[in-house]
């Protein structure tokens, strides 16, 4: 299945209201490394965690508050290791419309060149925190905070960018050599997107009660 071309900047946001040159998109937080993880498996990590070290202090006849000091030294050191994997593989993103280019990291690609786009949803207390996460094959990704764990959302102008910027790219539902037509490939691929869901997602991030347009186990 071929992708459907770029369209042209004049189906979002009119050139004069864009802003010039590159545009940082979204924020940094160390808690977005879980998202795409139930809390239930991060609540296992931990746990399994402590209780490997409360073991070990046990078999090497350790006081408490050595283990305790420990436990704390470990699980802090896991989640640090875990945020700075996660910052490599998914670098800050910022997009220049003029240029048509995203940018991830080092790594520099035209916006033609981004083909699949997925959404990553993890329940937060009462909301669900929403990243969408784009790739241009093997080069380069880039994810986007669309709804914080405080149900925030980006600002106007930075959503307007961002749809401005997918609209300009080649997303496309992945196509399975068993379905070659794509009827199921909701079903086959859940969690990706078209380029009209991911643009629709940006405009209007939906709020905790309301449906998303993926299937979610």
């Amino acid at each position: 299945m071929e992708a459907k071309p770029p369209e042209p900047a004049s189906a979002g946001a009119p050139a004069s209201r864009l802003p010039h040159g590159w545009v940082p998109i979204g924020e940094r937080q160390w808690s977005i490394v879980w998202v795409g993880a139930s809390s239930l498996v991060g609540t296992l990590i931990i746990y399994q965690t402590l209780f490997f070290i409360t073991q070990v202090g046990r078999l090497l006849e350790l006081p408490l508050p050595v283990v305790a000091i420990v436990a704390v030294g470990v699980v802090t050191t896991v989640l640090v290791v875990m945020t700075l994997v996660h910052r490599w593989r998914w670098p800050q993103p910022a997009v220049n419309l003029d240029t048509s280019e995203l940018r991830s990291g080092t790594k520099v690609v035209p916006l033609a060149a981004v083909t699949t786009a997925s959404l990553a949803v993890v329940s937060v207390r009462k909301t669900r925190v929403l990243v969408l996460r784009v790739t241009a094959d093997k080069e380069a990704r880039a994810e986007f905070v669309l709804r914080n764990r405080n149900n925030h959302t980006p600002d106007a102008e930075t959503l307007g960018v961002l749809s401005e910027a997918l609209r300009r790219t080649s997303i496309a539902m992945p196509v399975s050599k068993d379905d070659p037509d794509g009827r199921f490939a909701r079903y086959n691929f859940p969690g990706f997107l078209t380029r009209e869901q991911a643009v629709a997602l940006v405009l209007d991030p939906p709020e905790s009660d309301e449906p998303l347009p993926i299937l979610i186990a």
